[in-house]
């Protein structure tokens, strides 16, 4: 007797009202067979009364016996499933009978091969929507991969409904908070420990067992040339996938830590979770796409041609006409995680055919960095500037142009990065955003790097950047000053002078100038004359030009202010040793001491806490005026070399004014 046979022995009899025996083993061990899906629908509903789960998967599975109970499936499968398997998968009863959970599983599982498959899928929709369960959704996913597979092509329709369905109930997941602040390199080590990321990974792992097997039936399929170059505007299988991958790589898990433990890629180890599932979506799309560079050409016309929006509908044009151009079906910033992830973390970047110039790709790159730098979360603002960092060390020895400046995007991206290294709240964000600021710049050619620091320089308010920038064209010019051959325009002559009295060589209100405020501006100003005086002592750059307006415009002021700001923050001191402070501790305002970045900063202006000791304020006022004593220092210097004009430089001079005129 075979196997199957003598578990069906066991099965218990079910008898009808007139004593019928409609199932159960008769004299020769065969079963006897079921007649009509009403008896079979019972002999379900018996069998898991009687425990016997293992029966209800024989009667689908015993080859004497499935065929028929499988056809007669059609006709009960909705009863059935509203009667044994949504009334069974729930957590209660996976906790308290996991066997009768999983029973009930395998049965809807069952249902969905054999059932009519647009009624199952309507159902399966209704569960994964309406249960939090995450075992719920795993059941469900199961069994709507099978429903999906079964259709095919015939309803492409039927996959979009379905992959809707499942972003809404991975949207319904609690998301950690702590992920919206952000985090350093040491706690993002932890994220993984956390219970919330735990469960948000847990759903996409079990999410790519769901959409393998789909993206390998969908591109199983060879495509005609013809159907290939059509295929980008419909909305057919391939591109809903594609669609629904890159928008799950949004938030939240788009906050999570997307970046390889490189030591542990050397070493063979296993990776985290998270770059598990990263790496899983990716290759997923790219699957689906073939050319992993092949959305930065949407990537163009949704961000650089601005499309006119229908107010009425709120779509912009021939949005219609293209999946790829529906913001809701694809966002940017989605697609900007997706190409942070190809190009810095370089999953199936070996895809991307070599015909692409880097300088394309480079500008695409940068319009969905600042989709990700618009954003409010750090752990966005991270990866967009991994990604610049990226895109500009692929460009190699090419320079963008100048001419290229006549775009938005680069005035947005540099006011962009001035803002987040003056003001944000991570420490490691900001020393980033420095250092990616200045490649930046000078991934620009000569007119290029003049530009953009002439105009940052005029416009930014954080005077600390303001000295950073005046450094970057100091630097800039002690390189060309090296070349024997003519200096370029914009590090000599008219371009140099207007540059150096207009923006760098700045006091924004003269002699009342907040000395303090602006210190690290003006100690960026003198090191930079300084040097101008030093290293250009033929007078290629015009400096020696020049020299009389800068001390009348920049020098004399600045020894003024000098002279007030000292005198005046001594006979605080004074007061303040002498504790005739008391009534007057609202004078202590003017100092307006930022700490830089502090968590009340920006809601408090940054202001002194006036609560503040004795002792704590005469160390404050000690240190301002240190600094005054280091610039007075750095402006004596200065004169110094101002005072010793080279022996050329007369001559130099009329040359210089003769080229200016």
């Amino acid at each position: 007797m075979s196997e199957d046979k003598k578990k069906l022995k066991l099965l218990p009899e079910l008898e009808c009202g007139a004593g019928e025996i409609v199932a159960g083993v008769d004299d020769d061990d065969k079963p006897a067979p079921v007649d009509g899906g009403e008896n079979l629908k019972a002999l379900v509903k018996q069998l898991i009364k009687e425990r016997q789960y293992e029966g209800v998967a024989l009667l689908f599975t015993t080859a004497s016996e499935a065929p028929r109970n499988v056809a007669l499936l059609r006709e009960i499968s909705i009863d059935l499933y509203n009667d044994v398997c949504k009334e069974y998968l729930n957590d209660e009863v996976y906790k308290n009978d996991a066997s009768l959970f999983f029973c009930a599983e395998d049965l809807l599982k069952t249902m969905a091969t054999h059932a009519p498959p647009e009624e199952m899928l309507m159902e399966l929709l209704e569960l994964m929507e309406e249960n939090e369960s995450e075992y719920v959704f795993t059941s469900a996913l199961r069994a709507m991969q099978v429903v999906l597979l079964r259709l095919g092509d015939r309803k492409s329709m039927s996959l979009e409904w379905a992959l809707d369905s499942i972003w809404t109930r991975l949207a319904m997941l609690p998301e950690p908070q702590h992920l919206y602040v952000g985090y350093d390199e040491k706690q993002k080590r932890l994220l993984e420990q956390d219970e919330e990321v735990k469960n948000i990974l847990m759903h996409y792992i079990t999410l790519a067992f769901f959409y393998d097997p789909l993206i390998e039936d969908i591109c199983s399929k060879p495509r005609s040339e013809k159907e290939i170059f059509r295929s980008c505007k419909a909305a057919n299988r391939r591109n809903i996938m594609c669609c629904f991958l890159v928008d799950v790589l949004g938030k939240p898990f788009a906050l999570l830590d997307l970046s390889f433990d490189r030591q542990a890629v050397e070493d063979k180890k296993t990776n985290t979770y998270t770059m598990q599932c990263a790496s899983s979506l990716v290759k997923g799309i790219t699957k689906c796409l073939v050319d992993p560079y092949f959305l930065l050409s949407f990537v163009e016309l949704r961000s650089r041609w601005k499309r006119p929006l229908d107010e009425d509908t709120g779509i912009h044009e021939n949005s219609c006409a293209n999946v790829f151009l529906i913001d809701d079906k694809i966002p940017l910033d989605s697609l900007a995680i997706y190409y942070y992830l190809v190009i810095v973390e370089g999953i199936c970047v070996e895809q991307a055919p070599r015909v692409y110039n880097p300088m394309y790709v480079c500008e695409m790159g940068i319009y969905l960095a600042q989709e990700l730098l618009k954003q409010n979360h750090p752990a966005l603002h991270d990866k967009a500037l991994l990604l610049v960092q990226k895109l500009i060390l692929n460009l190699g020895h090419r320079q963008i142009s100048s001419c290229d400046l006549d775009l938005d995007i680069h005035k947005a991206i540099c006011k962009t990065l001035c803002h987040l290294v003056g003001f944000s709240s991570q420490t490691h964000l900001r020393q980033l955003g420095l250092k990616v600021l200045r490649q930046y710049i000078l991934a620009f050619d000569d007119e290029g790097k003049y530009l953009i620091l002439k105009n940052l320089m005029a416009t930014i308010t954080h005077h600390g950047l303001c000295g950073y920038l005046a450094t970057i064209y100091k630097d800039l010019v002690c390189e060309a000053l090296k070349r024997t051959t003519t200096l370029p325009q914009t590090f000599a002559g008219t371009d140099f002078r207007s540059i150096v009295m207009q923006t760098i060589c700045k006091l924004p209100q003269g002699v009342e100038t907040d000395l303090i405020d602006n210190s690290d501006q003006i100690i960026s100003t003198l090191n930079a004359l300084r040097f101008f005086a030093l290293k250009d002592n033929t007078n290629r750059t015009g400096f020696w030009s020049f020299v009389a307006d800068i001390e009348e415009k920049y020098m004399t002021p600045l020894r003024n202010a000098l002279d007030l700001s000292e005198a005046h923050y001594k006979a605080e001191l004074k007061k303040v040793r002498e504790g005739r402070d008391a009534k007057e501790m609202e004078q202590l305002k003017m100092l307006n001491i930022a700490i830089g970045n502090s968590e009340n900063g920006a809601a408090e202006g940054g202001g002194l806490d006036l609560e503040l000791d004795r002792d704590k304020k005469i160390e404050l006022l000690n240190q301002s005026l240190c600094t005054f004593d280091l610039i007075r220092s750095l402006l004596g210097r200065v004169a110094e070399c101002l005072d010793q004009v080279p022996k050329s430089g007369d001559g130099q001079q009329q040359q210089t004014e003769t080229l200016n005129t």
